[in-house]
């Protein structure tokens, strides 16, 4: 959190409470940190408005919005627009379980895809040889 108290002196702002677009403004500026670090500084931001019975800043649409365009997480393909719409307002961590996920379901459906077909063929020759032999 020493990152945001230090950009807020800088930049002239409250870091507590902090408003939504003083964090978004933050991750707009921060954007060069790895996604990591800067999902763990804007966590602990929320973790101190929290404490002190303030909402979280970290987690409003425009914060969320902010992070997505500085490290943008593509959701699932499959989903509608709108589901797509609201994977961006998950927070950043859980997008990249979501999208893991469901990159790992879309693999496996192919996987399982390919052997259907495989097995499809087999049983088609062996029809193919049972008839032959039948003859």
């Amino acid at each position: 959190m020493t990152r945001f108290l230090t950009w807020c002196a800088l930049m002239n702002h409250h870091h507590l409470p902090a408003t939504p677009f003083v964090v978004a403004a933050f991750i707009g500026d921060n954007g060069g940190l790895r996604p990591e670090e800067l999902s763990a500084e804007v966590a602990a931001i929320d973790e101190q408005h929290q404490a002190l019975g303030y909402a979280p800043p970290g987690r409003s649409d425009v914060a969320l919005k902010a992070f997505n365009a500085v490290h943008p997480v593509d959701p699932p393909r499959s989903w509608t627009n709108a589901e797509k719409e609201r994977f961006h307002q998950l927070p950043y961590d859980l997008q990249l379980v979501v999208s893991r996920r469901e990159a790992d379901r879309e693999k496996e459906l192919r996987r399982a895809q390919g052997e259907c077909g495989r097995a499809k063929q087999e049983l088609e020759a062996l029809k193919a040889n049972g008839k032959q032999n039948a003859a």
